[in-house]
């Protein structure tokens, strides 16, 4: 794996805290760090089959994936390191790819993600996955920030 190759493994809690204790991807989720807990969210985040890494000369990246609300409706999440900028393309085709796929191989017919208004790329990121704005929830951030939520149905 040492070959500035971008490899996809299943996601595990040893992914996660190393992408969350690194820099965020974006300086205005930087705000968000307050709000992590590291050992605790990245363990949050493991279900079998939902989740998945993506991985450069041994080091996460980025890991994406869904958590199951409830029924058949999971939420959406996306973490990555800024190393993730050397990749762009890898990486956004990875995420799209398998987040179809995830979706229809566990019965999923909702996908929904709350998204930062000032957020930019995370927006246009959300509606290049097939993601739709449904509204602004206001104050709903860990800092208060207003979001926007977005969802796919399958």
């Amino acid at each position: 794996m040492m070959d500035n190759m971008l490899y996809i493994v299943p996601y595990t809690a040893e992914h996660g805290k190393f992408i969350l204790s690194q820099q965020m991807n974006h300086k205005v989720l930087e705000a968000d760090r307050h709000y992590i807990n590291v050992d605790g969210d990245a363990k949050n985040l493991v279900q079998d089959h939902l989740a998945f890494t993506g991985i450069v000369n041994y080091n996460p990246i980025f890991a994406a994936g869904m958590k199951m609300v409830w029924g058949q409706v999971a939420e959406g999440w996306v973490i990555a390191t800024s190393e993730m900028w050397k990749h762009p393309l890898g990486v956004a085709k990875a995420i799209k790819k398998d987040f179809a796929r995830v979706a229809k191989e566990n019965n999923i017919t909702r996908v929904q993600s709350a998204i930062r208004k000032d957020f930019k790329e995370g927006l246009r990121f959300a509606e290049w996955l097939g993601l739709e704005k449904e509204g602004l929830m206001r104050k709903w951030g860990f800092d208060g920030s207003d979001q926007y939520m977005y969802a796919r149905l399958f």
